[in-house]
């Protein structure tokens, strides 16, 4: 069960089979939502959101939804590396820097 991306200037979206993982910009941070979709699952679910400062964390939190809706842990690494070349993409960003200052919002590093 093989995932895609669909990526706009506001959001990065990663379908795979029932899930889709969200990674967009919400103020200061970034929030990523895993959500269930399909016919007989009725309304879509909201299954896990959560918002981070740095980009990176967030790149490595689409990474961990993917894994666990495909449950294939190479399209995991295919999702985070889409992800993280999207954020770089995004305007006015600036670079990873992965420094322990960044921490997200909850306060896990």
């Amino acid at each position: 069960m093989s995932g895609y991306a669909m990526t706009t200037s506001d959001a990065f979206v990663w379908r795979v089979g029932r899930g889709e993982v969200t990674l967009s910009r919400a103020g200061d941070a970034w929030m990523v939502s895993y959500t269930s979709v399909g016919r007989l699952l009725g309304p879509r679910q909201l299954l896990y959101e959560n918002r981070h400062r740095d980009p990176t964390h967030a790149a490595w939190d689409v990474m961990a939804r993917v894994v666990l809706a495909s449950r294939d842990e190479d399209e995991g690494l295919r999702a985070g590396r889409s992800a993280a070349q999207w954020l770089r993409a995004w305007p006015n960003q600036r670079a990873f820097s992965g420094s322990p200052d960044n921490g997200d919002e909850n306060g896990s590093r």
